[in-house]
Parts: structure tokens; sequence; C-alpha cells
């Protein structure tokens, strides 16, 4: 909604002069040439928002999350992402929660946040063995507190997520 209004205000703030000054000096602009300003304006503005929502989103975190690996993407329908991908999604560690120590396993529970543009974030609960170099995760929402987390975890090797094992093994 916000952004909405931010960018019919954008075109406001740009048309409106070049169609004051135009008025005061009685001068006929040509017909096109304001939707074309307008249309530059709100495709720019359009790029600007994909380009800046990563920087945008993690400075609204705070401190509360550190970001551990950005994903970036191109697409077919902007083509401009081809020359400089931008980033759709990301994965940070919940720095609210502090990694312990499940049990006497020597495996590291800790918490993990994926978020992605136009999607509600994703809490996971990491498991990772440094020992055998092996991580485990799985959504934070269906894991109850009387389940063991060992019996329910699905590992998988350090290779699909090697900054998590450096995050949590180097503590």
């Amino acid at each position: 909604m916000w952004t909405i209004l931010i960018a019919i205000c954008l075109v406001a703030v740009v048309c409106g002069p070049i169609w004051a000054i135009a008025r005061y000096l009685r001068v006929q602009l040509p017909k096109f040439l304001l939707p074309m300003v307008a249309g530059i304006t709100l495709f720019s503005f359009n790029i600007y928002m994909s380009y800046s929502w990563f920087d945008r989103t993690a400075a609204s975190y705070g401190d509360d999350i550190v970001v551990l690996k950005e994903y970036r993407s191109s697409s077919i329908f902007a083509p401009w992402t081809t020359l400089v991908p931008r980033v759709s999604h990301f994965l940070a560690i919940n720095a609210k929660q502090q990694a312990k120590q499940v049990g006497e396993s020597g495996i590291i529970q800790g918490a993990v946040v994926m978020i992605q543009e136009y999607v509600d974030p994703l809490n996971m609960t990491v498991l990772v063995d440094c020992q055998k170099e092996r991580i485990a995760m799985m959504p934070t929402e269906q894991v109850s507190a009387e389940q063991n987390l060992l019996e329910i975890a699905q590992w998988t090797g350090q290779k699909e997520f090697p900054y998590l094992t450096d995050y949590y093994c180097t503590k």
C-alpha cells in the first residue's frame, strides 16, 4: 500500500514541475512527454525497490540476525538482472537465540531464519554435528518440546550448508 502511494507521489514530484514550467512558459509539450516521464519514473522506482529490498529488510532486523548467505537470481522478465543479479532471498542466524549443545552428543542446536521477498520469514531449527560434518534443518513450528530432535533429524552433508558449520563449529 505504501509503495503504491510513494510511487504516485514520486510521479507527481517528477511530472508536476515539468507541467508547471511548460504552463508558466506557455510552451506546448508533446502529448507523449508526461506519460513517458511518468513511465520511466515508475520503472526506475520499481527497479530501485527490487534491488534495495535486501538492504532494507536486513536493516529492519538490526542486530537480531546475522546474514550468512545471500541468494542472487535473475529473471527473463527483468533482463537487467542478467547483468547484475539481485538478492531474492537470504539465510540468517537468529542471534536472539543462543546456540546450545544437545545432551552429551556434541551436537549444536541453533536457530536460522530464511527470508524471501513477498513471503513470511521461515524460522528453522538447525542441528550441527561438528565431528561428523553434517547438518539437519527442520521448521521450528513443526518441532514440539517433547520430541527428541536427534530422532526426527534428517541429516545432510556439510557441503549443502558449509557456512552453517563455519558459524557454529568455530565458536
